[in-house]
């Protein structure tokens, strides 16, 4: 009789693995507003519950008043832990949220030309950056485990343009989805395991909604 022996390889070992799932703030009450809607809170408790994200031990959270409100939402539904972080907060424009036209004006500049840098502001080049290398901090303390990031719309679209390397685009900002979910895995480096998405709302709501309201 012969005995079926398997040999280990030597040398080799797996690397350790985090699956981090990216999820967006709730629907808001304007464009740049901090206000989770009823209808916000209602897409985040339907995206918690949809089994897209599993498994979340913790929540790190961008620092403004509406990532925090949606951490909180999907912090009773997932049973885990809400961590803010400064680092994760969204771009900084350099003007006042409620001047709309110094605003609209600045995100045209920026959305043409990614390293365009307002006053007291970032652009899109430094903004993705920060927030690659703040994700990777995060990462590298949860090896081998599961945890999701609660951030603004744009966020989302800047770490996916570092995660894929490809050039900015305002229509995936346009189409970027309130309580959306994307799901990434690292090891060694940033891998798409699934693009942002939020059509399993029941009413799902996009940054292109917001903006046509004003």
């Amino acid at each position: 009789m012969f005995e079926y022996v398997q040999e280990r390889e030597v040398g080799k070992r797996l690397e350790p693995r985090t699956m981090v799932y990216v999820i967006t703030v709730g629907d808001r009450e304007g464009f740049n507003s901090q206000t989770l809607t009823e209808r916000g809170k209602n897409q985040l408790f339907e995206m918690a519950r949809s089994r897209v994200a599993t498994g979340v031990r913790i929540l790190y959270s961008a620092s403004d008043k509406l990532a925090a409100k949606s951490s909180e939402v999907l912090a009773k539904e997932f049973e885990s832990k809400v961590k803010k972080m400064n680092c994760l907060d969204s771009v900084k424009f350099g003007v006042a949220s409620e001047d709309m036209d110094s605003l609209g004006e600045t995100l045209k500049q920026m959305w043409q030309d990614e390293e365009f840098l307002p006053d007291n502001g970032e652009s899109f080049a430094e903004a993705r950056e920060r927030f690659g290398t703040c994700m990777g901090g995060i990462v590298a303390k949860h090896q081998d485990d599961v945890l999701a990031v609660v951030v603004d719309p744009l966020m989302a679209v800047l770490f996916h343009s570092h995660v894929t390397a490809a050039p900015l685009d305002i229509s995936e900002w346009h189409s970027m989805g309130y309580a959306a979910c994307a799901s990434y895995e690292y090891s060694r480096g940033w891998s798409v395991i699934m693009p942002p998405d939020n059509s399993f709302l029941s009413e799902p709501t996009t940054v292109g909604d917001t903006l046509s309201d004003k």
